[in-house]
This record gives C-alpha cells, sequence and structure tokens, in this order.
C-alpha cells in the first residue's frame, strides 16, 4: 500500500513541477515575441513584426489572469481595441483556462505531494532511513513512468508533430474553435505550425533541469538497491 502511496505522490510532485514549468512558459511574453519574430506570417493582415512584442504581451497578460480581454492599443488613435475576433478570443479563453488548471494543479498537487510526505514522515513507525528508501523507491517509479511518457511523446513530434498537435487539440478541447485560417485569423498568422514546434522545443529545454532531476532518483535508486544486494551477500 505505501509503494503505491509513495509512487502516486512521485507522479502528483512531479507533475505539478512539469506543470509550473508549462505554465511559465506559455505565459512568457518576451519568448512570444521571439517566436513571433521567428516564425509569424501576419502582413497580409495589416500588423507589422514592429507590433509583435504588443500582441505578445497582450496575450500572455490575458492568460496569465492579468487581463479580462486580450486588448492592443491602434496605432492610429492609441485606444484600445480587441486584439482577435469573437472566434479567437473564444478560443483564447478555452487555452486561458488550461493554463489556470496548469496553475492550479502546480499549487494544489505541489502542496499536497509535500504535506503528505511530511505527514507520513512524522508518523511513521518505521526507521526513517527505512521511510526514506520507500520514498525514493515511489518517487523513482514515478519518474520512469513520466520520463517514458515525455519520450514517447517526444519521438512522436518529432517523427509527426502536426500529427501530436491535432490529437492534443481534440484532446483538450471540447470544440472546433482551434481550427483557424491563418489567411483571415490573426490568432494562427502570429503562431503557425512552425511556431508551436519551436515553442514546444523551449519548453522542453525549460523543464531538462526537472527532467535531469527525474533520471538522478531513478540512478540513486538503483545504486542503493545495488548497494543493498552487496551487504546482504556478504
Amino acid at each position: 500500500m505505501k509503494r503505491i502511496l509513495f509512487f502516486l505522490l512521485g507522479i502528483l510532485a512531479f507533475f505539478s513541477l512539469l506543470c509550473s514549468i508549462a505554465a511559465s512558459c506559455v505565459t512568457n511574453e518576451n519568448l512570444m515575441k521571439q517566436g513571433f519574430l521567428q516564425y509569424a506570417q501576419t502582413g497580409h493582415l495589416g500588423v507589422s513584426p514592429s507590433r509583435y512584442g504588443d500582441y505578445a504581451q497582450a496575450i500572455c497578460a490575458y492568460l496569465d489572469g492579468k487581463t479580462a480581454v486580450t486588448q492592443v492599443s491602434d496605432p492610429d488613435t492609441g485606444e484600445n481595441k480587441n486584439a482577435f475576433s469573437e472566434k479567437e478570443n473564444a478560443h483564447m479563453a478555452d487555452v486561458k483556462g488550461i493554463v489556470t488548471t496548469l496553475k492550479i494543479i502546480r499549487w494544489a498537487g505541489g502542496g499536497a505531494a509535500v504535506g503528505a510526505l511530511a505527514l507520513l514522515y512524522l508518523k511513521s513507525r518505521e526507521k526513517k532511513s527505512q521511510f526514506l528508501g520507500s520514498a525514493v523507491r515511489g518517487f523513482a517509479l514515478a519518474a520512469l513512468c513520466l520520463l517514458l511518457a515525455a519520450t514517447g511523446l517526444a519521438i512522436w513530434g518529432a517523427v509527426n508533430f502536426d500529427g501530436l498537435f491535432v490529437t492534443f487539440h481534440k484532446a483538450v478541447f471540447r470544440n472546433d474553435l482551434w481550427l483557424l485560417n491563418p489567411n483571415t485569423d490573426l490568432l494562427l498568422a502570429l503562431m503557425p505550425l512552425n511556431f508551436f514546434i519551436w515553442y514546444a522545443g523551449e519548453m522542453l529545454k525549460s523543464m531538462l533541469p526537472v527532467l535531469g532531476m527525474m533520471l538522478l532518483i531513478i540512478i540513486a535508486f538503483l545504486k542503493n538497491g545495488k548497494t543493498q544486494k552487496e551487504t546482504e551477500a556478504k
């Protein structure tokens, strides 16, 4: 029972860290602006690259819950106006819901994992070393499962990112508002498929420290198991 509990706590803890990084990347306006400058094609919609920073700031502020609507200033009048159409704004609302969920998991999931571990440690009737060994085992198995899943997704994305992209959207969104046209919809002209490929790569780079920590826990567990076997053999 405890093995399963530590495994689940490991999944919750690591997943909370990954969700935290994902939320931070999605709401990083400097990163988003960098992506716009590299991949956006908006000339046919009357938006010049000099305004990409304004759009990145507006999008990230909205997704981060700092503003109620996505607005940019009109270059001619200086007045604020909606950045996108009603359909695009409806899709942005769906995306904001996902970001909000990521942030909730970051705090609630991470806090629950830490709190549960502390409580289990204080109430443990076993020796503290045994408790630590059980915790490391559970977290190592959790890390292994998540790393295998991440590797599978990475391979899928490398081989067929378009397929992964479509599958993700069908699984996450309960409508087809994400099916936009880059010729008429500014949101998709700002974020073509190549933008998402690049953004996913940047997000993966940001997650490398956590993925490395997960790998180290697996190595520590394997080495500890080997040491115990050698000790028992003697």
